[in-house]
């Protein structure tokens, strides 16, 4: 149990465990949403499917917050390429992860909407879907930086270079 606990309390291993949340929930959410919308029988399987995309995106903001703790012992603990890369990552996520926020504030939208007007529920969920799409990508592509900052086999090209190396680390 101590060992749990311990774990629990590294913000890069708390990061590691969080972070296939949005890209995975939002594979699954994004699948269920779509069906939801070209089937259009059921409501409460569009507030369902509104939900997981609602949860999903929502969940990259621990993600975030233990990705920026973690930042400066994995700094430390990486070389060279993967301290570029760790930068390439936060750079990414600090552009594109508040889109996935912004996703699950159109998702709870339209779960309002929906509520109060049938006809443009599917219209919302329509936009969602599609908004949805753009959120995963944003979602791999800062999974895919943060994946070579650790594995040398995954990177098959040089980092791109940022001119603040190592910006989150405390002084």
């Amino acid at each position: 149990m101590d060992l749990w606990i311990e774990l629990l309390g590294d913000p890069a291993y708390r990061h590691v465990l969080l972070n296939h949340v949005p890209v995975t929930g939002l594979v699954f959410a994004w699948f269920a949403l779509a069906w939801a919308v070209f089937d259009g029988r059921r409501r409460g399987t569009t507030f369902f499917a509104l939900s997981l995309v609602a949860v999903a995106s929502a969940s990259v903001q621990p993600v975030m917050t233990t990705g920026d703790a973690a930042y400066p012992f994995v700094f430390d603990s990486v070389d060279g390429d993967g301290q570029r890369w760790l930068d390439h990552h936060v750079w990414l996520a600090e552009r594109w992860g508040r889109l996935l926020l912004v996703n699950a504030g159109l998702a709870l939208g339209a779960i309002l909407l929906g509520g109060f007007r049938e006809r443009a529920a599917r219209a919302a969920a329509g936009v969602v879907l599609v908004t949805t799409l753009a959120a995963l990508a944003a979602a791999a592509g800062i999974a895919e930086a943060g994946g070579k900052i650790r594995h040398a086999e995954f990177r098959l090209e040089d980092p791109p270079i940022h001119q603040e190396v190592g910006r989150l680390r405390p002084d």
